[in-house]
């Protein structure tokens, strides 16, 4: 089954959902860098996207954390703490390991092997050193996953998580080798493909602790208490 054809199952995307979509790779990519000022025409013009459908991602956006709105100054993009970053992930964890807990009990096996040229993917864009090619193939990898495990209150939960996780080490990656972090999908897809369940748990754990470690350095770095 094709990457686009699970989603698709899974989700029909409105225009809202769409503007929310391009707004929040434009945030998490850092092209909307932290404490930015933004107007609704300005995203209207880089979504290509009408006000209504624009107004409803931002709403969105707000409440997921990425965009603030404040009364009588507009609209900006979050600032990001490190030890923010530490929390998400602290909260992040178990339902990461719920949901792939629940893939590898109610995903077939043409879904696993998305999950699997999802990881792919993720692994090519790394050793190709294209950054932005990356984070967008790891949120195809997290759509999927939360899709494929038929749990819509914990891929509800998740999803801003991994948004927040996924901007804040775009932030401060430095010179974190992509590599790193994709290997480690890679071993959760293979054992998401594989349907081993004991593997699948591992891998997650070893993703997520990897995750972690480099959140609390980069904490640590400037000095925020975690």
């Amino acid at each position: 089954m094709a990457i686009e054809q699970i989603l698709a199952t899974h989700k029909k995307e409105s225009l809202a959902d769409k503007a929310y979509r391009l707004i929040e790779e434009l945030i998490v990519n850092l092209d909307l860098a932290p404490g930015m000022a933004l107007t609704e025409g300005d995203l209207c013009e880089r979504t290509g996207i009408g006000r209504t459908p624009v107004r409803e991602a931002i709403k969105r956006l707000s409440t997921e954390g990425l965009i603030v709105i404040r009364p009588r100054k507009g609209l900006f993009v979050s600032e990001i703490e490190t030890s923010e970053y530490v929390l998400v992930l602290e909260t992040r964890k178990p339902l990461e390991q719920l949901l792939v807990a629940s893939a590898v009990e109610r995903a077939t096996a043409e879904e696993r092997e998305a999950l699997h040229q999802c990881a792919e993917e993720i692994l090519a864009q790394a050793r190709a050193g294209d950054v932005k090619g990356y984070l967008r193939a790891d949120k195809v990898f997290d759509e999927v996953l939360c899709a494929v495990s038929r749990n819509p209150f914990t891929a509800r939960a998740v999803a801003p998580l991994q948004t927040m996780s996924r901007r804040a080490w775009s932030a401060f990656r430095g010179a974190e080798k992509l590599e790193d972090s994709a290997i480690r999908h890679h071993k959760l897809a293979e054992a998401l493909a594989n349907n081993d369940a004991e593997k699948a748990e591992a891998a997650t754990v070893e993703m997520m602790d990897h995750l972690t470690n480099f959140a609390v350095k980069q904490a640590e770095k400037a000095g925020d208490s975690v």
